[in-house]
């Protein structure tokens, strides 16, 4: 699970069925200790090479204490080193654990290291088993795996890879597949490790691009007002102050607290519409986008509305529930839930089924699925359609507080103009901007702590 931790990646077996977090920590813990990763658990995959991640998901399947453990080629895409270092350390913790391994693989020479008896798949659908083949392995107690990684230029003097034995098996196994051994690629790419980071630094990276997205802003900030400066002087009218008597305005409304009255008003009909609307559409969009019936009853409609301008519904809306809050937070979770609906339905839609298998693999059901899965893997989508829905919510609510409305800096705004009252509407602007800009932020900070797991 990309958005999990190595640690909590190695423990969700045992989350999913129940075991508390206590428990969980000391059966995982000498595990990941035992497999070298101990200095690792509080990292993201995308920060271990391919080979911590393997051992991630060996630990995992340890923790759960199972009577068979069941590997599918699991050191195929290593490099050599790194691959007898895993066949070394999957052997120092079968003979810890006493488990029960079946290992699938194309590689003779893995087979005959690891195995002590070996079946040979012959034929296609439906595939059978050769007579299992005796190891020498098991017989021979003087060759210990070795507890390190091979290093270039080690002898290997005490390692069963060199032994005759080990050899004599392979020519034996190969003489048995007749069939010529595919040559591995030359020049395979070595698995690229990254060093250790502290937790520190980690969040750090993650908080980076919204850091660039923020000094950005600022130069973005000191350009408008420099247009504006320029504009203001070359056109002399008084619909367009300077720059300097707009921001004196606007710290004066700051000051008197009438720009953060109606900035209040504003931001609670955000809120709640986006309160109301958003995890409705984000479920119904979960289900359409799992559930082909869901999908089939709810597009349709959706399609058919989500298209059409929403301020057209601004009067039914009116007749329906007033002329007070009511009709503008309708009128903006109308654009919240269609957003939302089409963002949880396409991203669900996307999700990889490998993920789906390894909750169920490990005895998750739906709920666990929903939990460890589903939601995880659409949270981007999640905070991507409410970065896209904030802008037209903003420009929604500025329209629905003209109408029957005494407060909001959408009213302010108009007030302000039919006052001709020009420092006053453009401090009230800014204000509304810095409303959707602080909305904005939140959702890169938001998106800067729960998506750190993502590559930077």
């Amino acid at each position: 699970m990309p958005w999990a931790t190595a640690g909590k990646n190695a423990e969700l077996g045992l989350k999913i069925q129940g075991v508390p977090r206590a428990e969980r920590r000391n059966r995982v813990d000498p595990i990941l200790s035992e497999l070298g990763l101990e200095k690792f658990s509080p990292f993201f995959p995308s920060r271990l090479s391919g080979g911590m991640r393997q051992r991630v998901a060996i630990a995992r399947a340890l923790a759960l204490e199972s009577d068979i453990l069941l590997l599918d080629e699991p050191f195929s895409s290593l490099d050599a080193l790194s691959r007898e270092y895993l066949q070394d350390s999957l052997l120092e913790t079968h003979a810890r654990h006493g488990t029960t391994i079946i290992l699938v693989t194309h590689s003779i020479e893995e087979a005959a290291y690891l195995a002590d008896r070996i079946y040979i798949m012959e034929g296609k659908n439906p595939s059978t088993l050769s007579e299992p083949f005796a190891t020498s392995k098991a017989k021979l107690k003087g060759f210990p795996p070795k507890a390190e990684s091979p290093k270039p230029g080690d002898s290997h003097k005490d390692s069963y890879r060199d032994s005759e034995a080990y050899h004599s098996d392979i020519k034996v196994l190969r003489e048995r597949f007749f069939s010529e051994r595919q040559p591995e690629p030359f020049g395979a790419a070595m698995v690229k490790r990254r060093p250790a980071l502290e937790r520190l630094s980690a969040m750090a990276r993650a908080a980076k691009p919204f850091l660039d997205r923020l000094g950005k802003l600022c130069l973005a900030l000191a350009a408008v007002f420099a247009l504006w400066e320029a504009l203001a002087l070359l056109l002399d009218a008084p619909f367009l102050p300077r720059p300097g008597k707009a921001l004196e305005r606007f710290f004066s409304g700051l000051g008197d607290g009438i720009l953060f009255r109606h900035a209040g008003a504003s931001l609670k009909r955000i809120l709640a519409s986006l309160c109301l609307a958003g995890p409705p559409a984000w479920a119904l969009g979960l289900l359409a986008g799992r559930i082909q019936l869901a999908d089939t009853l709810a597009s349709p409609l959706v399609y058919l509305f989500h298209p059409l301008p929403k301020v057209a519904f601004l009067p039914l809306l009116m007749l329906l529930f007033g002329l007070g809050d009511a009709s503008k937070v309708a009128l903006m979770g109308l654009v919240v839930f269609g957003q939302l609906f089409v963002g949880a339905r396409d991203s669900a839609k996307a999700i990889a089924p490998s993920l789906l298998d390894t909750v169920k693999s490990l005895g998750g059901g739906r709920a666990a699925t929903l939990r460890h899965a589903i939601l995880p893997a659409t949270l981007p989508a999640l905070i991507s359609s409410l970065r896209i829905s904030l802008g037209t919510t903003i420009a929604v609510l500025f329209l629905s507080e003209t109408f029957a409305s005494i407060n909001g800096l959408g009213w302010y705004i108009m007030d302000s103009w039919s006052r001709v009252d020009y420092p006053d509407m453009y401090a009230s602007i800014m204000m509304l901007s810095a409303l959707g800009l602080g909305l904005y932020i939140a959702l890169d900070v938001a998106e800067a702590i729960l998506l750190r797991w993502r590559d930077p």
